[in-house]
């Protein structure tokens, strides 16, 4: 989050690719060492309030969060799978209807004519229903006569093998356009590394290599150049999606793309890449809801990460066990990134087994409930509970932002009598006293901040520093005692200024200080790690819009904007209940220094410039505005509530860290 770089010409290539933002990933710790039978794959055994969290919950969490991508690919490899299952059948059902149709409408035929010699039809209507329900029947039987069932598997045996020859990508294929897209990054950003900048966005280049092969074979099969050759299920998905609109816009599109090859000779010109990836998102979306797929968050054993039911006949279709994406991932997996797992499974279980001491887990109907009240937020938009948990509130996955969602609907009916209006109708005690930091933050106040990052992880080539948090403590605390030093000796000065002034004496320093304003700024060009990628090649150097390149000189933000520059989100403020971004925002004076803190790339020191006031603060005549005060109390103090729970539990096998 520290650095937001979208990589043209590789992350449109992901499969639903959001804004890439560039959380720290990728560097392997040493291999993990075999389990020992009380033992763990992770370090010391992690126990909370007596409980054992297993490795494959550990496992899973990092599966379902930063090794998403490799889950991904066997969702939407299932999908394709179904899409050309279903062309074969669909062939080879066509191919015995000479076997199956006539004879099937002959033997309903008799059928219902025997019906009605025994008892009349009561209309026309009548005998037309019970002549297609009885044609049904003979159609069905017919299909499971050893013969017709015998040419029908070998056409859509031979069908499959046909579509898996015209549509799997070959290896020359793909090679060509793993090299063409790797060319086009170069040509855009010929500074940057490219191994650096792949696993910025796909962890890996393997991984990245995995998700391309795919994407070429998504595309034969759902999204060809030439719309005319959209499978049913394509058009259904964008027609069910948008009407007509983007249909008749792909083929206006396609046809000015083939006039223009046809005319000048050179290769068909590529669609626009947001708006593939727009289509694309499209289908998988609607392909993906019609299979029931169950992860974690539905209760499936530890031992397996998915399971997919295409038929909805309650046996999986696909089970993909955890050990076995296990050894897929965890060459990737970071030792930061284990610590955050760890983090989550403290808060999660320590929050949990406090509500459920105080009677405030919500029921089983009231869970489902809460799911689904959740889901209908988003009916008729193109947001979706997936979207607002990775990239509004930048949860690590939508299994660990359900587990919050329920738990956090559970504190909220806890509290709700202390929230009530008084008999007078005026609002809470605890709504009151929450009223100005509300105000502060949806009224539109602003803080102008400045923020020396010393990170611990290197930015530009993407990878953790060797001991990177040790250095960059004590590199952050060795620039502080500096920041600290200059202030108390130009007070000093000051003070001996003003005392010589006072008794009418010249005087004169015995050597000259930096003003603190400028001293800091000097440490901050010196010392401040944000970086700012540079702009496509050819395109300006604008850089970004979150003040990277003048090294975490932000300016005037508002609180929600300013939570992204820093680095933090809603996820870490609740899963380790610290916020640099709140105590900048409300706490710290004006034209102070203050840190350094740990955060989520490193050490941060920071200085507060000013502050503006509210520019639309919350009207309490308003009911709306009223229950938007009373949502953002129970967030805001679910995260005390969540940090109080978390500093009373029996916690044995990790040390928290913040």
């Amino acid at each position: 989050m520290v650095t937001r770089i979208l990589l043209l010409g590789l992350a449109g290539l992901a499969l639903g690719a959001p804004l890439l933002l560039a959380r720290p990933a990728v560097q392997a710790p040493a291999a993990p060492a075999p389990q020992a039978a009380d033992g763990s794959i992770f370090g010391e055994p992690l126990v909370v309030n007596g409980k054992r969290v297993p490795d494959a919950e550990i496992q899973r969490f990092l599966i379902y969060g930063p090794c998403r991508l490799q889950l991904e690919l066997f969702r939407v490899g299932l999908i394709i799978e179904d899409e050309l299952d279903r062309r074969a059948r669909d062939e080879a059902s066509l191919s015995v209807e000479p076997l199956v149709g006539p004879a099937a409408r002959e033997a309903a035929e008799k059928a219902i004519a025997s019906r009605a010699a025994a008892q009349p039809f009561e209309s026309p209507e009548a005998r037309a229903r019970a002549l297609d329900q009885e044609l049904g029947r003979q159609r069905a039987a017919r299909l499971q006569d050893p013969e017709v069932r015998a040419a029908w598997q070998k056409k859509r045996d031979a069908e499959r093998k046909l579509l898996d020859e015209q549509l799997v990508p070959t290896d020359e294929e793909f090679e060509a356009e793993f090299q063409r897209t790797l060319e086009e990054f170069k040509k855009s950003y010929p500074v940057l590394d490219v191994a650096a900048e792949v696993s910025r966005a796909f962890r890996s280049v393997p991984w990245y290599r995995d998700n391309l092969r795919q994407l070429l074979y998504f595309d034969r099969v759902f999204y060809p150049e030439n719309p005319d050759e959209w499978p049913v299920s394509t058009i259904e998905a964008v027609r069910a999606d948008s009407g007509d609109t983007l249909l008749n816009d792909a083929h206006q599109s396609y046809q000015m793309r083939r006039e223009h090859a046809d005319k000048t000779g050179e290769p068909l010109p590529k669609e626009d890449g947001i708006y593939v990836n727009m289509m694309r998102q499209i289908v998988r979306d609607a392909l993906f809801a019609t299979i029931d797929w169950k992860t974690a968050f539905d209760g499936i054993p530890d031992d397996l990460v998915l399971t997919a039911d295409r038929d909805f006949d309650g046996q999986p279709d696909l089970v993909v066990r955890t050990a076995e994406l296990w050894e897929k991932v965890k060459d990737t997996v970071t030792q930061a990134e284990i610590d955050d797992a760890k983090r989550w499974f403290v808060t999660s279980i320590a929050t949990h087994d406090r509500l459920a001491k105080e009677g405030a887990l919500l029921a089983p109907d009231e869970r489902k409930q809460a799911l689904s009240d959740l889901k209908k937020q988003f009916e008729g938009t193109y947001f979706t509970v997936d979207l607002m948990a990775t990239q509004t509130y930048f949860f690590p996955s939508t299994e660990s932002f359900l587990e919050y969602h329920v738990m956090l609907e559970g504190y909220r009916k806890k509290i709700a009598p202390l929230l009530a209006n008084q008999e007078n109708g005026d609002i809470s005690a605890l709504l009151r006293s929450h009223l100005d930091t509300a105000n502060r933050i949806m009224g539109l106040g602003q803080v102008d901040v400045e923020v020396l990052l010393v990170s611990a992880f290197d930015i530009p080539n993407f990878r953790w520093k060797d001991d990177g948090w040790r250095t960059a403590k004590a590199k952050a605390e060795a620039i502080k005692a500096r920041l600290d030093a200059n202030i108390a000796e130009y007070d000093a000065e000051r003070a001996k200024r003003a005392q010589a002034q006072a008794e009418g004496r010249e005087y004169a320093p015995a050597q000259p200080l930096v003003e603190p304003f400028r001293f800091w700024s000097d440490q901050l060009n010196e010392h401040s790690e944000y970086w700012d990628p540079p702009a496509p090649d050819g395109q300006g150097q604008r850089g970004s819009d979150v003040a990277m390149k003048n090294r975490g000189r932000f300016g005037l933000r508002y609180r929600n904007d300013l939570q992204g520059f820093v680095g933090e989100s809603p996820y870490t403020h609740w899963a380790t209940g610290a916020s640099i971004t709140d105590f900048v925002f409300s706490e710290q004076a004006e034209n102070t220094v203050a840190g350094p803190f740990r955060g989520p790339q490193g050490y941060y020191i920071t200085r507060v410039q000013r502050r503006t006031p509210p520019t639309r603060p919350l009207n309490l005549g308003d009911p709306k505005h009223i229950e938007l005060l009373r949502d953002d109390y129970v967030r805001t103090s679910f995260v005390t509530y969540a940090r109080e729970a978390r500093k009373s539990a029996d916690v044995r096998g990790f040390e928290f860290g913040y």
